[in-house]
């Protein structure tokens, strides 16, 4: 759940550079979606694929430092510029041009205090950096201002979701659609169905969404791996794997489609090539949850110094995001509730429940209670975690295993239907799931 969020602020900073224009560099050249993915089959594709996305972005920034050169006082360009370091830090997964986008929002803040297109500039950057509180704030800004701003209502959308404030985000969602409908907007009224459960409107949404790519490489790549997650959840992997290789086809450097096909070439037995294709996509973007995938599959197959390489290095990954800026507690909890320290977990997961009160945050703050061997109270979260019906395997795994601690009716139920969901993607999950029913018998 989390990638999508990402995903979709992502979206919002192209919708943006549109707006503002912002349209060479930023949205990167279009591929012919015909294109074999060759980061599916060699991981060389996905390295090799991302110099050019890196290239354009930086020539866009060169292009704009060289404009505010001769025009100091364009505070356009200035919110460009913070979009544009903002796309370098998603593209590189260096979260240290975020300080450089903020200095730059900065100074058309200076310029112009109240202008809308730099307001939702600001509310994107403070979506990437997990500040959903601001983001709110700032998009709302933006919306009074300009309430014809269909971006900043886009950027409300998300905050209001990672905010957990449900009832509100669909109204958001549906008030930017009306605005100026598009890719990006299918996919967030798409995401406000799957949040639900309801797999069959999400999955007619991100079709819409797709369709609505038009020639957009990234926007086809995002929609097209939604839809190979949406038909994973659905119980079709045969055709989630078709849509993520589609996603590789129109954008090679789309690494979450890469993801995807490793996770699922780990339910087919071919170990070989899921590390191979995970370590393809570590290598350029070494999000946490990437490198605890291929952490715990490197465990399962008998290579713990592997696994604890990986662990080292989301460890390190995560500082560095903090470091600029970026909240990190609800990774933090996850990780250290499962390969680290209780206390840890629960002091991580604590904090980012005191900041949002999210399905995901529930769900860390349940499983940090657990490892903590707090299963009562982990109990009461891990149910928030899931009160949305959403097909989460995850959180439906944390609830079944809570509560085969405590004896519950529900636990088999829950794990098996954990299994079903993700079965076979993650044998390190499967190990503990059947070790849970076995207890229950």
């Amino acid at each position: 759940m989390r990638l999508l969020r990402t995903a979709l602020v992502t979206l919002t900073v192209l919708a943006l550079a549109a707006t503002v224009g912002l349209t060479a560099g930023l949205v990167g050249h279009h591929r012919d979606t015909t294109r074999a993915a060759a980061s599916s089959t060699d991981p060389r594709g996905a390295a090799a694929a991302n110099p050019a996305a890196i290239a354009d972005a930086s020539s866009l920034v060169s292009t704009l430092q060289a404009r505010l050169e001769v025009t100091p006082k364009d505070q356009r360009s200035w919110s460009q510029l913070a979009l544009a370091y903002a796309e370098q830090g998603r593209i590189t997964a260096d979260p240290t041009y975020y300080p450089k986008a903020q200095a730059a929002i900065a100074r058309a803040a200076h310029l112009a205090p109240g202008d809308s297109v730099m307001l939702a500039a600001r509310a994107t950057l403070q979506a990437a950096r997990h500040d959903f509180t601001g983001s709110l704030h700032s998009a709302e800004q933006s919306l009074r201002v300009n309430p014809f701003n269909a971006q900043a209502e886009a950027i409300r959308c998300d905050a209001l979701t990672e905010l957990g404030r449900y009832a509100e985000a669909p109204g958001a969602a549906a008030r930017a659609d009306d605005l100026d409908p598009g890719s990006s907007t299918f996919a967030r009224l798409s995401y406000q169905r799957e949040l639900r459960g309801d797999l069959a409107d999400a999955t007619a949404l991100m079709r819409r969404s797709l369709q609505a790519a038009g020639t957009s490489a990234p926007s086809y790549a995002f929609a097209a791996f939604h839809l190979g997650d949406l038909a994973h959840q659905a119980g079709r992997p045969a055709t989630a794997m078709r849509w993520y290789r589609a996603a590789l086809g129109a954008d090679p450097t789309y690494l979450p489609a890469l993801d995807g096909v490793a996770r699922l070439e780990v339910a087919r037995g071919q170990t070989a090539a899921a590390v191979r294709d995970y370590r393809a996509v570590v290598t350029r973007l070494p999000l946490t949850e990437y490198l605890v995938e291929l952490g715990e599959l490197y465990q399962t197959i008998g290579r713990p110094a592997l696994a604890e390489q990986q662990y080292a290095v989301a460890t390190a990954s995560a500082r560095l995001l903090a470091a600029n800026g970026v909240a990190v507690d609800l990774e933090t909890a996850q990780f250290q509730a499962d390969h680290g320290s209780p206390a840890a977990a629960l002091s991580a997961a604590r904090g980012e429940w005191a900041r949002r009160h999210s399905i995901s945050s529930a769900d860390a703050l349940g499983w940090a209670l657990y490892a903590a061997r707090r299963d009562a109270s982990a109990l009461r979260y891990a149910r928030l975690a899931t009160r949305l019906g959403t097909r989460d395997a995850r959180a439906i795994y944390h609830l079944g295993v809570i509560e085969a601690a405590l004896h519950r009716p529900g636990a088999r139920s829950d794990l098996l239907s954990a299994r079903r969901l993700d079965a076979g993607v993650s044998p390190y999950r499967e190990t503990r799931i059947t070790a849970a029913l076995r207890g229950l018998r």
